[in-house]
């Protein structure tokens, strides 16, 4: 006789929480063509940025905004106890383009030798490190599409582990030339993070951050695609276990089975609550977005909550709720 088989327990759901003390855009203007000139590094960075790749030098322009819209938070803290975590997808794929080109046509010897060393994208965030001396932690995540966000979840954790007491975290991405019918994403956006729980400044925010993963094959099933739905909801119920009900949802998902599985679950969950935009759904080479619409606009005065949501055709799913907070300083 078949010994039955229980289903299956629910997945633990790991919340990260930190504060957030400033915050960093850099984008470019509605409307400006892919491959068009919008940033001008000499006005924004000054001298020694010149052969930087362009996300390098966006990422670098959005710290300065973010480290003083913190009131210098940084500079608070000795340099062993500052981090920084960047996602991306596209930061170096331009460059990479280039090398292939450039070796193919002419070999090896025709390479810049100030622009190869940065085909390992982790020397974007190493140079963010070096600018501003974050000694204490320097992690480059590539996850698709939730890269961003899982920046700053790995940050949350990392402050709230004691390996540092602040760190800038986001994203930086640079058009991908090689994205086909997806959205090339071109700028950077970081957020000053201090461990949760803390203070929380006047211009301040709480943010709290969640990963899944769905396995695509899994959702060819009508049991996967439950399973799915049910691991998003229970991020969800985790995520706003605390603090005030969203005002604003926003997903930001890649036309693909886990998207779609990903926005019943989402719908299902804010029915009542509030509506979901979609605005910002489609197809895009690149991380930056999420945290871009987390950061763009403020919270409403009187209080508030902000929840993006990403997901990748690959099966990444990424999570985050920005609120203010009653003031503690």
């Amino acid at each position: 006789m078949p010994v039955p088989v229980p289903p299956p327990l629910p997945l633990p759901v790991a919340v990260a929480e930190a504060v957030v003390h400033g915050a960093g855009l850099v984008l470019p203007p509605d409307g400006t063509d892919p491959g068009a000139p919008w940033f001008d590094h000499r006005a924004r960075l000054g001298r020694g940025h010149k052969y930087l790749p362009p996300a390098c030098q966006y990422l670098l322009a959005a710290a300065r905004t973010a480290l003083a819209g913190s009131g210098a938070e940084a500079d608070r803290h000795a340099p062993e106890l500052r981090g920084a975590v960047v996602g991306t997808n596209s930061a170096v794929a331009a460059l990479h383009a280039d090398i292939e080109e450039t070796v193919r046509r002419e070999g090896a010897g025709a390479l810049s030798p100030m622009g190869v060393p940065y085909f390992s994208v982790n020397l974007v965030a190493a140079r963010l490190s070096t600018e501003h001396l974050l000694k204490g932690f320097n992690l480059t995540v590539t996850s698709p599409r939730v890269a961003g966000i899982e920046a700053l979840h790995l940050a949350a954790l990392e402050l709230a582990a004691g390996r540092g007491a602040v760190a800038l975290a986001g994203a930086a991405e640079a058009p991908d030339p090689r994205a086909g019918d997806a959205a090339p994403e071109a700028g950077a956006a970081l957020l000053v993070l201090r461990p949760g729980g803390g203070p929380v400044p006047a211009d301040g925010a709480v943010l709290r951050t969640v990963l899944r993963f769905v396995p695509p094959p899994a959702l060819a099933a009508a049991q996967g695609r439950a399973l799915a739905e049910d691991s998003v909801r229970q991020a969800l119920d985790a995520l706003c276990a605390s603090g005030p009900g969203p005002h604003e949802v926003e997903l930001l998902a890649d036309p693909s089975p886990v998207g779609d599985a990903v926005a019943r679950a989402l719908r299902a969950w804010c029915a009542g609550r509030a509506p979901v935009s979609t605005e910002h759904s489609g197809a895009r080479a690149g991380a930056l977005a999420p945290v871009g619409r987390l950061a763009a606009r403020p919270l409403p005065a009187a209080g508030g909550t902000r929840l993006v949501v990403a997901a990748s055709r690959a099966g990444t799913v990424a999570l985050a709720s920005v609120h203010t907070h009653r003031h503690t300083n």
